[in-house]
């Protein structure tokens, strides 16, 4: 075998260990499509719009801001973070964006909502990534690493954030 042919050989090895590594990466981190479906209260004063992607993480957050919300009486209709950009502000009396970073950037729609309403007090982000460190630049978000022990933290903490919004009564959580 000739030295070019090993070279070849070589390369092609390393460009297929590449490619598996990069498609589990993907398989293995990639974010669910959130499935649409809306939680209506009767007689609710308020509109509550949560765009989120899919995890174990992110859907244990989702249900139990759903059960807060409930409580409160506002109407919750959750989304896929990727429907954001048919998402008008005014229809809602406050909006919880829920995305993670894939690839060192922030999920593109929930970045370019957050471009769009700059400093919106009724928009709560919470970001995730791998350190739970991370979030678009300007936002004020809750940064978290996805781990299912902090959900009732955060929850709070995105519970806290809509009361202030809403200017509504805490209750237990």
């Amino acid at each position: 075998m000739t030295k070019f042919r090993k070279l070849a050989m070589v390369l092609v090895l390393i460009a297929i260990t590449i490619f598996a590594v990069l498609t589990w990466y993907k398989l293995h981190y990639s974010m669910d499509i959130a499935k649409p479906f809306t939680v209506a209260v009767p007689q609710a004063k308020h509109k509550l719009l949560i765009a989120t992607q899919g995890s174990a993480y992110k859907n244990a957050v989702v249900k139990g801001v759903i059960e807060a919300a409930e409580e409160r009486q506002i109407t919750v209709e959750v989304l896929d973070v990727s429907s954001l950009s048919t998402v008008n502000i005014e229809d809602w009396s406050a909006i919880v964006i829920i995305h993670t970073w894939e690839n060192w950037q922030p999920q593109i729609d929930a970045a370019e909502f957050a471009q769009r309403y700059p400093n919106n007090n009724k928009v709560v982000f919470l970001t995730t990534s791998g350190q739970g460190d991370l979030n678009i630049q300007g936002v004020d978000a809750i940064t978290s690493a996805s781990m299912i022990e902090d959900v009732p933290k955060h929850v709070a903490d995105i519970v806290g954030r809509i009361d202030a919004v809403l200017v509504v009564s805490p209750s237990k959580l």
